[in-house]
């Protein structure tokens, strides 16, 4: 069976100052599995590079979903076929198969696969190359997004393949284009991995939609690299990362728009926006442009400095809310290091948890210093409310300082009770 995907004429996010990410992600099918397909430039003579780069990713999935790859280039060799030479994506196999092969693409247009910190190396060596005639400021500023955006894909971006019992890695991508003349930026980090979305809900409820996740991975202290043994007790870095790249972002007076799942959130000079996509990209993709004449005159520590205290204060601010709209139970003071009584949970279920629930308020249940609590007297505890509650629950029960046994059982109740 073979399977034709055929670039359109005109393959590109922007069109006159409008983003529109469906246009490009509906080209790409994520069932094809043993099969030809023939990746077709022929009919595409507008297109982006950043657009064009996730082909790069896609063929990588399908050459590892044990399809043949075929190409069909333009007969005068322009638009997108020559911009597929000059990103050197025709080397994406030997890429794929070689952990030290890179892309040769031009230098204005670089390709770059991002496996290790050698690839991490190459990619911010391009940066200084493109602020080179600016002020030191601005090059670590700029240094600083692009390092963050990139530690965050190696963590985690990668996608591992088994195939014909070996494990391949699909690496992730970071893709330049500098307009010298006009002294103009863009580019693009993007992935295969987990998402943002399922990634985040290692360590938190489950979000609504990927976009709802999107913004949450921008909020100060939020994402960060969690444990793998148990993610409700390990966060191995603060969660500062995204939150400053992308208030960089906007006092640059550039856009970043990021998507994942099957959401999108931009991130303007003047305000943030979320918006549903009617396609998905299975991993995350991060797009920036930026003018880099508006730069002039940064300082990155009174940057960091000014954008750290503004966190601090938002933090200070949400917390202080939430005091007033959480009920928060310490189970040692109530029910002792072994909260085993299932008639105390009972009574206070019903004295002082449900009518906290009916205030609308979330609740905070603190496990600090209690060694046991067995099924019978959680269900006991949450049950009636988790039903009141539905898939709210997730939302507005939490749960801290548990042994990981309590914790699972919280979540089989939880599943138990929100299941249809």
């Amino acid at each position: 069976m073979n399977t034709i995907i055929k670039i359109p004429n005109k393959f590109s996010f922007n069109d006159h100052g409008t983003y529109n990410f469906d246009r490009v992600l509906n080209i790409f099918n994520w069932t094809l599995e043993k099969q030809t397909v023939l990746i077709d430039f022929s009919s595409c003579f507008r297109a982006n590079y950043q657009a064009l780069s996730l082909l790069t990713l896609y063929i990588w999935h399908l050459r590892l979903n044990n399809c043949f790859i075929e190409f069909q280039y333009s007969y005068n060799m322009e638009g997108a076929t020559k911009m597929w030479q000059l990103m050197g994506a025709k080397g994406w196999h030997h890429v794929l198969k070689n952990n030290n092969t890179n892309f040769n693409g031009n230098e204005y247009k670089p390709l770059i696969a991002v496996r290790h910190q050698k690839d991490f190396a190459i990619a911010l060596s391009k940066t200084e190359s493109y602020t080179q005639d600016f002020n030191v400021e601005y090059e670590k500023t700029l240094r600083y997004v692009i390092s963050e955006l990139l530690y965050n894909t190696l963590e985690h971006g990668p996608r591992i393949v088994c195939q014909d019992r070996r494990h391949t890695k699909i690496p992730s991508i970071i893709q330049f284009t500098w307009y010298k003349n006009k002294r103009q930026l863009q580019f693009i980090v993007a992935d295969l991995g987990m998402g943002i979305k399922s990634h985040l809900e290692q360590a938190y409820p489950p979000f609504e939609s990927h976009g709802e996740a999107i913004l949450e991975s921008l909020k100060y202290q939020v994402s960060g690299t969690f444990g793998r043994v148990d993610p409700y007790k390990s966060k191995d870095n603060a969660g500062v990362g995204l939150y400053i790249s992308s208030n960089i972002i906007r006092r640059l007076n550039a856009d970043m728009h990021v998507v994942s799942g099957d959401g999108l959130v931009h991130i303007s000079p003047t305000d943030t926006t979320i918006t549903p996509l009617q396609e998905i990209w299975p991993g995350t993709l991060v797009l920036v442009s930026l003018n880099l004449d508006l730069g002039e005159g940064l300082n990155l520590h009174s940057l960091m400095s000014e954008i750290r205290s503004s966190a601090s204060k938002e933090l200070k601010e949400a917390d202080q809310a939430d005091e007033k709209e959480t009920f928060i139970i310490s189970v040692l003071n109530f029910f002792g290091p072994y909260a085993e009584n299932k008639q105390e949970a009972i009574s206070f279920r019903d004295s002082r948890l449900l009518p906290s629930i009916e205030e609308g308020k979330s609740i905070l249940i603190d496990f600090q210093g209690v060694a046991s609590a067995p099924h019978s007297f959680l269900s006991a505890l949450l049950a009636t409310p988790i039903k009141r509650l539905g898939m709210q629950s997730y939302k507005r029960i939490k749960v801290v300082n548990s042994e990981p046994e309590i914790r699972e059982t919280i979540d089989y109740i939880l599943d138990d009770n929100t299941s249809a």
